[in-house]
């Protein structure tokens, strides 16, 4: 088994930050990863949000060591679980793949949180563990694949300074900045809107078929 850390500084506050996080795929300094899906998002009563995302990016290896491994599609597949604490000032994601897991394992940790001495800034630490199951190739893959988290933790990062300059111009342009303090409530109005606008679109399109039976 391998593992990286790394410790990095934002210089945005820490709800900001938050923000830019929950909104941080698709950007345009992370092309490889390709799609998100949501399968389960939810407000705690204890002032907590919840999520479960499905993320598919490009297989994280050459293309020589991708075919080794029977990766032929060049796809991964990836489940995030994370828990916004608004009481605790801390935001915490866990994945692990769930492309090839009999053959690779990676679980990748990230937290943010307000910086102890600048209430201005956000820390956040990150550390990935990689372990692989095949016979002579084990310490050449993982090494590979450390790698490419070295490589890939830069990009994140500028991902999410591109992110941030996104809603800030929204926020100008709006002319209305939302109360940094009261992030849990932004991300709770955003996520019942969007559930709301789900369960009219679905009633339209049930009442629709209803009303226009398929000849089949």
């Amino acid at each position: 088994m391998s593992s990286w850390s790394s410790e990095h500084i934002f210089e945005h506050p820490w709800e900001d930050v938050v923000r830019a996080a929950f909104r941080k795929y698709p950007n345009p300094c992370n092309p490889a990863v390709k799609g998100v899906d949501v399968v389960d998002r939810r407000v705690c009563p204890k002032g907590t949000i919840q999520s479960h995302r499905l993320l598919s990016t490009e297989f994280p290896l050459p293309d020589v060591a991708a075919r080794l491994l029977g990766a032929n599609d060049h796809a991964m597949h990836i489940s995030e679980h994370s828990k916004l604490d608004r009481s605790q000032s801390t935001y915490k994601l866990q994945s692990k793949n769930l492309t090839l897991g009999h053959l690779v394992t990676v679980h990748e940790h990230l937290e943010y949180y307000p910086h102890p001495e600048d209430r201005s800034k956000t820390c956040l630490r990150q550390k990935s563990t990689v372990r692989v199951n095949v016979p002579f190739l084990s310490g050449y893959l993982e090494k590979l694949l450390i790698e490419n988290f070295e490589k890939n933790a830069q990009k994140g990062r500028n991902g999410m300074e591109w992110v941030m300059n996104q809603i800030k111009e929204e926020d100008t342009s709006s002319r209305v900045k939302p109360e940094s303090s009261d992030i849990l409530t932004q991300l709770e109005m955003k996520f019942k809107k969007e559930a709301e606008d789900f369960k009219q679109s679905m009633g339209s399109f049930l009442k629709n078929t209803q009303t226009n039976p398929s000849p089949l």
